[in-house]
């Protein structure tokens, strides 16, 4: 692997994929010279300064990119134009043509386009998706997928927040392949509303979200990230990456941010998330201790004959027998889950499912919410694509 960027995302990363026995962590490049270096001594792996010159290393077979989202489309066709694999952070990319352009690059030169970091590879979601495929509960008949946080008070760099809309291109692609996994990917149509409440961070902090699959089943994705009630409550606090959850964390948070004065002490506090920050500081996201499944709010899928939530540990199951738990401690999740697609993909010949095509109609879902929302009208999609 190679590592594309050492921002925060990398963080996450590079600890769960050093454990991961079939790959080895060969390189990274970034363009702080002081994150490259602390990466040379913790995994005695090349560096470089350029995504390109990295591609073209004979060391390297796929590229992890956790770039910034408008470099996405230009990094993804740089590793398949040196033949190398790549799994791409979300947002996919920032448009449908330059979704375009990246599967078209790894289609001409024979390479696997793997499209993550969703919630849609953690084990209680795809473990719904197996219940609900199997039939044991009856038809699918309705998907709920909520989630509260404080979201829209971790630090930024100035242009985060607006590449991304808010939360819609960065917690959206969650949200939406959580829905489109469980009911089988082929969505008919959007009508959304977003919302921006805070005049001093003026991009999209919320949404409203109603889906329609083709074959009628109803979804909604509601998402606040203002940082008032916080989803976590309802299950142990358990956070998003399933450590625990201090109670009092989002008021925290807001206060914190709310009593820097400038951009550049905002920034200060993102680059302490980096990965080789001169300091861990206080919104890092390194989590230490135990954790327990990873949650995105709480998501609530309805078939004929029984519901489904998902449970600290695993799901839990209403049916017509009672009440009964999944135990879901087992198993790959999340980063892990996408390199072990991507390995299965590239060296044992398995199809992939998170693929460049996926990635597509999820950023088309993302991107027919910010038309919905601003034109007042539902939107029809074009460029879904089934799961089996």
């Amino acid at each position: 692997m190679g590592m594309a960027g050492l921002g925060v995302a990398s963080t996450q990363i590079l600890p769960v994929l050093q454990q991961v026995e079939h790959i080895e962590i060969a390189a990274a490049t970034d363009i702080r010279k002081d994150a490259l270096a602390k990466f040379a001594q913790e995994y005695g792996a090349a560096t470089f300064d350029d995504v390109s010159a990295m591609c073209a290393s004979p060391d390297v077979d796929f590229v992890y990119i956790a770039t910034p989202n408008e470099l996405h489309a230009e990094h993804v066709i740089t590793a398949a134009s040196h033949g190398k694999h790549a799994i791409v952070e979300k947002p996919m990319a920032l448009s449908i043509e330059q979704c375009e352009a990246m599967n078209r690059a790894a289609e001409e030169n024979g390479t696997v386009l793997l499209c993550g970091h969703t919630h849609s590879f953690d084990p209680p979601i795809r473990k719904i998706r197996d219940i609900v495929k199997s039939g044991e509960l009856g038809k699918l008949r309705m998907l709920h997928s909520w989630n509260f946080n404080e979201f829209m008070y971790r630090p930024r760099m100035s242009h985060e927040l607006a590449t991304s809309h808010g939360v819609v291109l960065n917690q959206g692609p969650h949200h939406v392949d959580i829905v489109r996994l469980i009911g089988g990917g082929m969505l008919r149509s959007v009508r959304a509303t977003t919302g921006i409440w805070d005049p001093a961070r003026p991009h999209e902090g919320s949404y409203i979200c109603y889906l329609e699959f083709e074959d009628g089943v109803p979804a909604t994705l509601v998402y606040n990230g203002y940082g008032f009630f916080d989803t976590a409550e309802l299950f142990d606090w358990v956070g998003e990456g399933g450590q625990p959850r201090d109670p009092e964390h989002n008021l925290k948070v807001r206060r914190r941010l709310r009593s820097i004065g400038t951009a550049a002490e905002e920034e200060q506090l993102k680059e302490e998330m980096r990965y080789g920050s001169a300091r861990e500081g206080e919104f890092s996201h390194v989590w230490h201790g135990p954790r327990r499944q990873p949650f995105f709010g709480l998501t609530l899928v309805s078939c004929e004959r029984g519901d489904i939530r998902q449970s600290p540990d695993g799901l839990v199951i209403y049916g017509e027998d009672g009440r009964r738990e999944v135990d879901l401690t087992v198993g790959r999740r999340g980063r892990e889950a996408e390199v072990e697609e991507l390995y299965e993909a590239v060296v044992q010949g398995r199809p992939v499912f998170h693929d460049g095509r996926w990635g597509e109609a999820t950023l088309e879902v993302c991107l027919a919410m910010l038309e919905s929302s601003a034109e007042k009208h539902e939107v029809l999609l074009k460029r879904q694509v089934p799961c089996d």
